[in-house]
C-alpha cells in the first residue's frame, strides 16, 4: 500500500523556524514547538517536534522524535483535524506546503476557519528515527530492476537502522498511542481523522483504542485493519485495476485506434516472465546511457501495480506496455525508475517494513496466498517478494488481536475509488458491517485516493455536522473523469 496521493513529489514550504537542537540524551519528552509559516502565503503555524519513549512500556531508555506542525484556526475554536497521507512510512509534515496553499487535501483548507490542521508524521518517519533506506541507487538499476527490495541493500539499511534502535517497538498500535499523547498536549478534547490509503488503517486502530477522543473521521482509499491484509490485497487489486484500464482503452477511441490488442499484447508480455527475470535495455537515469538489466516478474508487476494508482500516470500505461510488446523497453524503464524514485521519497522504506513485517506477513497463511493470488497476472511474486524482506528485516509480530476488524459509532465517511488497485473499494463496503454510523461514496473510475471537488464538498460536510446523515454519497459516483490517453511519453512524471 502507498500513501494518499502516491506520485506527487513532496517540495513542503515552510518559513524560518528557530528550533533548538539538542542531542538524543537531552530530549525531553512532549512538545517542543516554535513560530513558523507554512505555504506561498506564509501561514502562520508552529513548527517542531513531539519526544516520546521509543519503549512506552518502560518509560526509559531512548526518545523518539515525532516532526510535527499545526496550522492554527483561524478562529480559534481549539478544535483540531489530524492528516495522515499513508504509507506505512510517509509523513504528513512534508505536505504542509501543498496543504496551506490548497493543492492536496483541498478539505482541510476548507475546515481551517474553525479547525487546527495538525500534520504529525508516524514515529519512524523523519525526525532523528527516521527508517530510510535507499534502496535503489539511480547509478545501479540493476538492484531495483531485480528486487523489490535488494537483499544486500536491505541487509546493510536493516544492521545500520538496527543499531540505534529496536524496530518491533515502531508498530500501528505504538504509534497510535503516541498521537494520543500528542493529542492530550494539545488540549483538544476530540478530534478529526482525516487520512489516505494506511492512514485509514493508522486512524481506524486509533479509533478502536482511544474511541472517547474522536469526533467523526474521513477514510479515503479504506485499508480497514482484519479486513485488508498488506500485500495479500495487491494481486487482485493490481488485475481489477488492469481490467478496468484495458476496458476504458477499448472504449476510448484513441486509445483502441492506437492499441486495438492491448489486453493481448500485455497477456503475451507477461508470459515473457514465465521462465524468469527478462533481459532488457534502458536508459540508466545516471548517465543517460543505455544499459542492460535484468528485469524480474516481482519488479514489473508491482512497478505498474503502482502507475495504475493514479489515472494521470494510468493513462501512458497502453503506450508503455505496447512498446515493450514490441521490443522497447524504454519507456517500461522510465516508467520503474520514475515510480521507484518518486514513491522512495515519499515512504520511509524501513518504517514501512517495521510495520507490515509485523502486523501482515507472520498471518498470512499459504492458502490465503494461493486464493488471493489465483486469475491476476501479478500472481504470488509481490506476497513472496515482501515474505523474503521481512525475513531480513526480522521484527516481532503484534498480537494477532489486532487483526481484528474495527468497530465504532463514531460518524465516518469513506471515499473509494472504483478502479483502485492499493485498497479496492469492497474493503471499504465490509468495514461498513463494523461502522454503524458511516456511509461509502464510491467514484466510479477512480484509482486510490484520488481527490475530487464533489468528495471534497462531503468531506466538509461530515465534519461540520459531525454527521452522516444529510450526505448524499450517491452524487459523487460519476464526479471523476479520466484524463486522455496517451501516445507517447511526453509528460509522464
Amino acid at each position: 500500500m502507498l500513501p494518499r496521493y502516491a506520485l506527487l513529489l513532496v517540495f513542503s514550504s515552510l518559513g524560518s523556524i528557530a528550533l533548538s537542537a539538542p542531542g538524543p540524551a537531552d530530549l525531553q519528552i512532549g512538545l517542543h514547538l516554535a513560530d513558523c509559516t507554512a505555504g506561498s502565503a506564509h501561514l502562520r503555524a508552529r513548527c517542531g517536534t513531539f519526544v516520546v519513549y521509543e519503549d512506552r512500556a518502560a518509560a526509559s531508555g531512548r526518545k523518539v522524535e515525532i516532526p510535527l506542525i499545526v496550522i492554527p484556526a483561524k478562529q480559534p475554536t481549539h478544535k483540531g483535524i489530524f492528516w495522515n497521507p499513508g504509507g506505512p512510512g510517509a509523513g504528513a509534515v512534508g505536505f504542509a506546503g501543498q496543504i496551506a496553499d490548497g493543492e492536496v487535501a483541498k478539505e482541510l483548507m476548507a475546515l481551517h476557519e474553525h479547525y487546527d490542521i495538525v500534520l504529525a508524521n508516524n514515529r519512524g518517519v523523519g525526525g532523528s528515527s527516521s527508517q530510510q533506506c535507499d534502496l535503489a541507487p539511480r547509478d545501479h538499476p540493476e538492484y531495483y530492476f531485480l528486487q523489490i527490495w535488494p537483499d544486500a541493500l536491505l541487509k546493510q539499511c536493516r544492521a545500520r537502522l538496527g543499531a540505534n534502535a529496536n524496530l518491533s517497538l515502531y508498530s500501528t498500535m505504538v504509534s497510535a498511542d503516541d498521537m494520543e499523547d500528542m493529542r492530550a498536549a494539545l488540549r483538544y478534547d476530540r478530534i478529526v481523522l482525516d487520512g489516505g490509503s494506511y492512514g485509514t488503517y493508522f486512524f481506524l486502530a486509533y479509533l478502536r483504542q482511544h474511541p472517547e477522543h474522536v469526533e467523526s473521521a474521513i477514510l479515503d482509499g479504506v485499508a480497514p485493519p482484519g479486513l485488508l491484509t498488506i500485500p495479500l490485497e495487491d494481486a487482485a487489486g493490481a488485475q481489477l485495476a488492469m481490467d478496468h484500464l484495458i476496458a476504458a482503452c477499448a472504449a476510448d477511441a484513441t486509445c483502441h485506434t492506437s492499441f486495438p490488442q492491448l489486453a493481448q499484447h500485455f497477456a503475451e508480455l507477461v508470459h515473457r516472465f514465465a521462465g524468469g527475470p527478462v533481459r532488457i535495455t534502458i536508459e540508466n537515469p545516471a548517465t543517460k546511457r543505455l544499459q542492460a538489466v535484468f528485469l524480474s516478474k516481482e519488479v514489473f508487476a508491482d512497478r505498474l501495480r503502482q502507475t495504475l494508482y493514479s489515472a494521470g500516470s494510468a493513462a501512458y500505461v497502453p503506450y508503455i506496455l505496447e512498446r515493450a510488446y514490441l521490443g522497447d523497453y524504454v519507456p517500461l524503464g522510465r516508467m520503474i525508475d520514475t515510480t521507484t524514485h518518486q514513491l522512495g521519497s515519499l515512504v520511509e522504506v524501513g518504517l514501512n517494513l517495521s510495520v507490515t513485517c509485523a502486523e501482515d506477513i507472520p498471518f498470512i497463511s499459504e492458502a490465503e496466498v494461493r486464493s488471493s493470488s489465483a486469475g491476476s497476472f501479478e500472481g504470488d511474486v509481490r506476497v513472496r517478494a515482501q515474505q523474503r524482506a521481512c525475513k531480513i528485516w526480522n521484527v516481532s509480530p503484534v498480537p494477532a488481536s489486532f487483526n481484528a476488524p474495527v468497530r465504532s459509532s463514531v460518524p465516518v465517511l469513506m471515499v473509494s475509488g472504483s478502479s483502485d488497485p492499493a485498497s479496492p473499494a469492497e474493503y471499504g463496503t465490509r468495514e461498513l458491517a463494523y461502522l454503524s454510523n458511516a456511509r461509502q461514496a464510491l467514484v466510479r473510475g477512480a484509482g486510490h485516493t484520488e481527490e475530487t471537488p464533489c468528495t471534497d464538498r462531503l468531506k466538509v460536510m461530515l465534519v461540520l455536522k459531525a454527521s452522516v446523515s444529510e450526505l448524499d454519497t450517491a452524487s459523487c459516483t460519476s464526479a471523476f473523469e479520466r484524463p486522455p490517453f496517451a501516445t507517447s511519453m511526453a509528460g509522464f512524471g
